[in-house]
């Protein structure tokens, strides 16, 4: 046993002593230069930045590529003065959401998915590039003496030169990431060294008189023969492993250690440091000899080895040094045995054997730290594509921060395939002040998919901003939601006059030039309008708006088109709307109008009956949209829902007028989700490039589609192979948002009784009864 600590195993005595005073000296961090930069005790210069990575399960295989050719590409051609770790840690998640207050469907649902998320202990995966710049030799002179001065002041220049120079070309060269510089300043960078030994990243700060490495010092630490035991002195130990690779795959790809991401409590650390190609040949030929004659060669590798060394030597590609180790954290001996054959399970199906480190288990442990080099012991020369492979800038897209959001939080967060959290937006990044962020959203999905469901879910979680929230319902599927969130819902029904009246709201110059549009649009579905037809029909309407509100009718509306030498063609098209036409209930008189949109926040309209009479449809959604579209110019944040939107939008009409119409709803706070079932409808529909034209969408699997039928969406392979699988396992849907593309698990059951009240439809009335939507907390079961 090896042990760090410097007292026993007394509680009280441990828990007065904060930092182990011994395990400070195996760090190699010394001093910052600046914010970012830090030397090492080697008198190497480091920068660490976080990536933003793309998600390897969803992004198009062309892109993983470029990210791969890129990252080898970068450091081709680099030599031993530079060192590059790439490290995959966790961070506990900060959801952002704000809370649902009060007693309520929203609030109750709120509590028991939050409760859900907090029992799923969600953690960020945290990818982290650190670049080194080592020097060739060691200074001759002592650090700290003063004939160092000199010599560290102008070898410090220029090394920083070329660091901060070689960073940069990363930063702007790595396709389809992003980055973020770790601060001394704001935590990130001390609380990154610190995690590494301790697998929980969180800030951390500088001390007023130490070392870099006292600061990232873990509590007491003590090697035993094939494990550490860390001691904070309050609550039980903590035990690590490490882990190493002891047999590489006989062939790599990108990504192709990715799935090691879903193991909580492990920090990954990939190195890899450049061979100069003059040094490569020999040295590439010895360890080829040496692993052939011990029967421990991948022959993918001898090849790639061999060919590569060709290529070094005409200057076309580079060869490095690689070590993978992987630190395992656990609360117990029995959760580490556990978790280190999970880990080393999935290795093998990537066909990596990985062991278990003892004699070397301190020096592997070290050396996961940047900069500790001199600590490697499991180094193998690869090509800089078998490290881009391994090393992979994967991760899963999570969302935006809820300070970086428009309405700043989350609508709700859902973990993605991998584990790891999404904040899931309709909006991308923006600020409250400024002009809202696009959201409009396609969700497709055939039935019992999910879908209905997943989108009442996320409109009961949308409360959490209290928007005011606009159905257009089919079948009643969310009536039940509606209900629960204290809305009003009505239905149109085939030949009951419906109370609306266009003639009535709309007046002045801008209704009459509404007014002249829509007339014009309906009337010409029996042919185009003459140019004395049209100047007819721009009289009555002039007239019409200036009448008493009693006459602002359609009976009232017809004596006002008279015959215009045209055998009463235009008078007849208008009498088809008025009391004695085929049209009459469309905009027939009742005692209130069928739907009032100002009477609650929330309302549902079930259209069922209609989608199939296009003429009727056309004119009442048309008006409809007309009333919504003035009610939004208060800009009061709204989530516009349309059910079998490609019927419900099916029409020359709309195709023509929605794309500005969409740019126009974006302005005033509304986000638009439009629900259909099969690639197959949007490809018949004439709202066709309307629905292939939202920007993002949450689609559902479908195992009876056909590729082709998804050719206007633009999937990935990927993409597109997850559609077409059908469904398997827990529900999962494909989110293409604003900020990536991800696989997000939809599984709503932790719910329980309150997703019956989503789900709505027939289970709903089996569940709550007749006439539930009258009772006050239907959704309780047990509420007297």
């Amino acid at each position: 046993m090896s042990s760090f600590a410097s007292i026993g195993r007394n509680p009280a005595a441990q828990a007065l002593l904060p930092k182990d005073p011994g395990f400070f000296t195996h760090l190699p961090y010394l001093i910052e230069l600046d914010d970012e930069v830090v030397r090492t005790r080697q008198n190497g210069l480091m920068i660490s930045l976080e990536i933003g990575g793309l998600d390897g399960m969803t992004a198009a295989t062309q892109d993983i590529h470029d990210l791969r050719r890129a990252l080898a590409g970068m450091i081709d051609g680099l030599d031993e003065r530079f060192s590059f770790y790439i490290h995959r840690l966790h961070r506990r998640a900060d959801l952002g959401l704000t809370p649902i207050h009060g007693e309520s469907f929203a609030s109750d649902l709120d509590r028991a998915w939050r409760k859900h998320l907090e029992a799923q202990d969600l953690h960020d995966f945290v990818v982290v590039l650190t670049v080194v710049s080592s020097l060739p030799a060691p200074l001759r002179v002592p650090l700290f003496g003063k004939a160092a001065a000199k010599l560290l002041e102008s070898d410090t220049e220029a090394r920083l030169h070329d660091l901060r120079e070689l960073v940069e070309v990363l930063e702007s060269g790595l396709p389809h990431v992003t980055t973020r510089r770790l601060k001394i300043s704001d935590g990130s960078l001390i609380g990154f060294y610190t995690a590494i030994s301790t697998g929980l990243l969180a800030p951390a700060w500088r001390g007023e008189m130490s070392l870099i490495a006292e600061d990232a010092v873990p509590s007491a630490a003590t090697f035993y023969p094939d494990e550490i035991l860390f001691d904070e002195g309050i609550g039980p130990p903590r035990h690590a492993a490490v882990l190493a690779v002891k047999r590489y795959s006989q062939e790599t790809w990108p990504g192709m250690l990715d799935a090691l991401d879903a193991s909580l409590g492990t920090v990954i650390c990939h190195s890899f440091t450049p061979i100069a190609a003059e040094k490569i040949a020999g040295r590439v030929r010895l360890r080829v000899e040496q692993m052939r004659a011990a029967d421990d060669l991948a022959t993918t590798i001898q090849q790639q080895l061999i060919e590569t060394a060709d290529e070094v030597e005409s200057g076309g590609k580079s060869v490095g040094l690689h070590q993978l180790t992987i630190t395992v954290f656990a609360e117990s001996r029995e959760e580490l045995d556990q978790r280190i054959s999970k880990i080393k399970g999935m290795a093998e199906r990537a066909r990596v054997k990985l062991t278990r480190c003892t004699h070397s288990l301190e020096a592997s442990f070290f050396a996961s730290h940047p900069g500790n080099m001199d600590y490697q012991c499991w180094g193998m020369a690869v090509a800089t594509t078998t490290f881009a492979d391994m090393a992979s800038l994967h991760m899963s897209d999570a969302g935006s921060p809820a300070e970086a959001l428009h309405w700043r939080t989350p609508i709700t967060v859902f973990q993605s395939a991998s584990g790891a959290p999404h904040r899931f937006s309709f909006q991308g990044p923006g600020r409250p002040e400024s002009e809202p962020p696009l959201g409009h959203t396609l969700v497709l999905g055939p039935s019992d998919s999910g879908k209905t469901t997943t989108v009442a879910f996320l409109a009961a979680q949308a409360l959490r901003v209290r928007p005011r929230i606009i159905i257009f319902d089919k079948d009643e599927g969310l009536k039940s939601l509606v209900a629960a969130l204290g809305g009003t819902y009505a239905r149109i029904r085939a030949g009951q006059p419906t109370g609306l009246n266009p003639l009535l709201t709309e007046t002045g110059s801008r209704g009459e030039a509404w007014l002249m549009d829509w007339l014009s649009a309906l009337i010409e579905r029996r042919g185009t309008l003459s140019p004395i037809q049209s100047a007819a029909l721009k009289s009555a309407i002039r007239r019409i708006s200036a009448a008493p509100e009693a006459l602002r009718s359609f009976a009232h509306f017809e004596s006002l088109v008279g015959d215009v030498q045209d055998g009463r063609e235009l008078a007849m098209r208008v009498a088809e709307w008025g009391p004695e036409g085929r049209y009459n209930w469309v905009f027939g008189a009742a005692d209130q109008p069928v739907v009032d949109f100002r009477r609650s926040n929330v309302v549902g309209l079930d259209m069922s009956e209609i989608l199939e009479h296009a003429t009727e449809r056309t004119a009442i959604l048309s008006y409809i949209f007309r009333r919504l579209e003035l009610m939004f110019e208060d800009r009061v944040p709204t989530l516009l829902i349309i059910d079998e939107a490609h019927a419900a939008l099916d029409d020359a009409f709309f195709a023509a007028r929605m794309p500005k119409w969409a740019v126009t709803m974006r302005k005033l706070a509304v986000t638009m989700v439009l629900m259909t079932q099969f690639p197959s409808q949007i490809e018949a529909s004439k709202a066709k490039t309307i629905l292939e034209g939202l920007p993002h969408r949450l689609i559902f699997p479908n195992g009876q589609a056909l590729e082709s039928q998804y050719a206007g969406l633009n999937l990935t392979e990927n993409q597109l192979g997850f559609v077409l699988e059908g469904q398997y396992g827990p529900r999962r849907a494909l989110w293409h948002g604003p900020t990536g593309s991800t696989l997000l698990d939809v599984d709503l059951s932790p719910l329980g009784p309150l997703l019956t009240a989503l789900s709505g439809g027939k289970s709903a009335l089996r569940a709550f009864g007749e006439g539930f939507e009258t009772r006050p907390f239907f959704w309780r079961m047990d509420h007297g």
